[in-house]
């Protein structure tokens, strides 16, 4: 074998080439540089030096190198490319000096020597793309074929938690790339990209998107994004807007085109059906490459490129507001501006696939070799503690309060228990009054939520409130420190329940005693059925109560039973009685509760309080009116 062959400078260039093509420019630059040192020369060379010299952090050497290309290359589209990236190279400087106030970490327990990138959120869980189960190898990269998997945090401050497959294998097919999702609100649908598997027959030649929808508690068998994704474009990284009716993703389709990669858009319109995609211009796209949008929790575009001004590879941006100047009436004038987000989070290296925990938190991915690298791609979680982003975090406060009737005055409830649950009744937290009768829960709560609150006690009715923060959340730049909290006050009054003693098991061998029984005080005119203005008040008190205790036993009958005194004639007294407690009945149902809730009964002098009564306050304690349980 000759130890320098006579197309030495060509082999270099070819194997510079290799490096280049399989996304390692910064590897290509020795063999470049060895190819021109041996007087290599062709339309691309000085080209590709300038920007593997700008992937080894040579920035100012590859400025030269890309300048001089820009005026003497013979590549129309190489030098345009040129010529920008030269320009770019000059705010290199600026970028690394920008304080961006982030912190950065690799996520040990989701990364290993595979590939691990695009990371979404999935019921508070992490579902991000890998090449770990190294089915085959994908000769594009040279590593396996990436599927979904799913982490599951037990700790998301040091991202901590287990991975597991996701879903079921119809999501991760044999011999295909899996790689970028993204999910609707509520998980009404979820969009992924997927490869080809490179067989002939198969239906679709390139990258494309594919829909899947949550339906009967399952989701559905994926199935191709029809007007979105196009069979014979690349078409991938989605993501969704926060409502979930726009559609973002990168492509290289024609239509609208800056150059390579591109990032465009689709409405969701009423009837189901995507709008045609739309190129999202030039202020965001440019002839290099713009993958991997998401929207940020307030609303902002955050992509990457290796077109906008950058360290080299893939660097993430965003498109923020800034002033720009005043008018005339000293107003701010405000542009969208594309902004480079800066170091920690861009390198020289790839830094591609964000996704937000909250405004100033998540995770993103790199191919860095620093940092706590793993492998090849990594995902990292970030946090921004910057002096110009504020936070606000929601709670729940209130009181319990206990009180005997609808006029007695509320009286602070120590030990009572209050329970928070989602609009679907899941318990999200549960805790106790304190000695001032006072809550407070530790769990943050969400905006545009609804909520269903729930204070319990021994001897007393359950109280249920709704807790509806839609709408109610607060502008963080409105609040007066960088870490806010914001309160919801909701107070809680719960009855004494005046049945309790019929609720409680008892010893069958030791029934109720007549002074046992709970009792209203209705006093009737003589030898009258009639409801007397004073009697109306306390049946009025008593519907109060009986709503609150239908609501939390619903399916009870309560008896209103009517009692006399033991003078007169016991057949007369039994007619009283019963009239007595029809009337009674009826007053109640015609407040509103349900009659088949309540049923009348006249005992006349049957069941006297006081047996052999003498004295007229005697005879009074058996002129009464009781409530029983006759249905449980």
């Amino acid at each position: 074998m000759e130890s320098k062959p006579s197309n030495a400078a060509e082999i270099n260039f070819l194997i510079g080439e290799c490096y280049r093509l399989s996304n390692r420019y910064r590897l290509a630059l020795p063999y470049y540089q060895a190819a021109i040192g041996s007087g290599f020369t062709n339309e691309t060379i000085d080209f590709h030096l300038g920007m593997a010299l700008k992937a080894n952090e040579m920035y100012a050497d590859a400025a030269t190198v890309l300048d001089k290309y820009s005026k003497n290359g013979r590549d129309a589209e190489l030098i345009r490319k040129a010529r920008i990236e030269a320009k770019n190279l000059t705010e290199v400087n600026a970028i690394l000096a920008m304080e961006t106030h982030t912190t950065i970490a690799n996520c040990a327990s989701i990364n290993t020597p595979a590939s691990e990138y695009a990371p979404a959120f999935y019921n508070g869980n992490l579902v991000f793309a890998s090449s770990r189960r190294g089915e085959k190898v994908f000769e594009t990269t040279g590593g396996g074929f990436s599927d979904f998997y799913e982490f599951v945090f037990s700790d998301t401050m040091t991202c901590g938690g287990e991975v597991r497959p996701f879903l079921s294998p119809e999501f991760n097919l044999d011999g295909h790339n899996e790689g970028g999702i993204t999910f609707a609100p509520k998980n009404r649908f979820m969009i992924f990209a997927r490869g080809n598997s490179g067989q002939k027959k198969e239906p679709f030649r390139e990258v494309n998107l594919f829909i899947s929808r949550f339906q009967d508690g399952n989701w559905t068998a994926p199935e191709f994004l029809d007007r979105v994704s196009d069979s014979l474009t690349w078409d991938s990284s989605p993501a969704l807007s926060p409502d979930g009716k726009t559609l973002y993703f990168a492509s290289n389709r024609k239509d609208g085109s800056q150059g390579g990669i591109d990032i465009y858009s689709s409405r969701l319109n009423d009837n189901g059906t995507w709008s045609r995609p739309r190129n999202l211009g030039r202020t965001i796209n440019t002839p290099g490459d713009e993958l991997f949008p998401q929207i940020a929790p307030d609303g902002r575009l955050f992509f990457a490129s290796n077109g906008h001004a950058g360290l080299g590879g893939l660097d993430i941006f965003v498109q923020d507001t800034v002033i720009v100047g005043y008018d005339s009436l000293k107003r701010p004038i405000k542009e969208l501006k594309i902004k480079n987000v800066g170091t920690p989070m861009n390198s020289s290296y790839d830094d591609f696939g964000i996704a937000f925990r909250s405004k100033s938190s998540g995770y993103f991915t790199s191919n860095r070799i620093g940092d706590g690298a793993k492998g090849d791609d990594d995902i990292y979680m970030f946090r921004n503690d910057s002096a110009d982003i504020k936070t606000v975090a929601y709670y729940l406060r209130g009181t319990a309060y206990g009180k005997a009737d609808i006029n007695a005055q509320p009286e602070i409830l120590p030990e009572t228990f209050i329970t928070l649950k989602d609009n679907n009744g899941n318990v999200i937290d549960t805790i106790r009054t304190d000695a001032q009768g006072k809550y407070l829960f530790e769990k943050p709560i969400e905006i545009d939520r609804i909520y269903q609150v729930t204070g319990q006690k021994p001897q007393y009715l359950s109280d249920n409130e709704q807790l509806n923060t839609q709408g109610k959340g607060v502008d963080p730049k409105t609040l007066p420190l960088r870490h806010n909290k914001v309160y919801f006050d909701l107070d809680l009054t719960l009855r004494k329940d005046i049945l309790i003693t019929l609720r409680t098991p008892r010893d069958p061998k030791r029934p109720l005693k007549p002074s046992d029984v709970p009792e209203i005080e209705i006093l009737y005119e003589y030898d009258s059925s009639r409801i007397t203005a004073e009697a109306a008040v306390i049946l009025d008190n008593f519907v109060d109560f009986l709503k609150d205790y239908f609501e939390q036993y619903p399916t009870t009958v309560l008896e209103l039973g009517s009692h006399t005194d033991s003078r007169g004639k016991d057949a007369y007294n039994l007619r009283l009685s019963q009239r007595r407690a029809a009337s009674a009945v009826n007053y109640i149902v015609a407040k509103g509760i349900p009659r088949e809730n309540i049923i009348a009964k006249g005992y006349g002098e049957t069941e006297p309080k006081i047996p052999n009564a003498k004295t007229e306050a005697q005879h009074q304690a058996n002129r009464r009116t009781t409530i029983k349980i006759a249905k449980q």
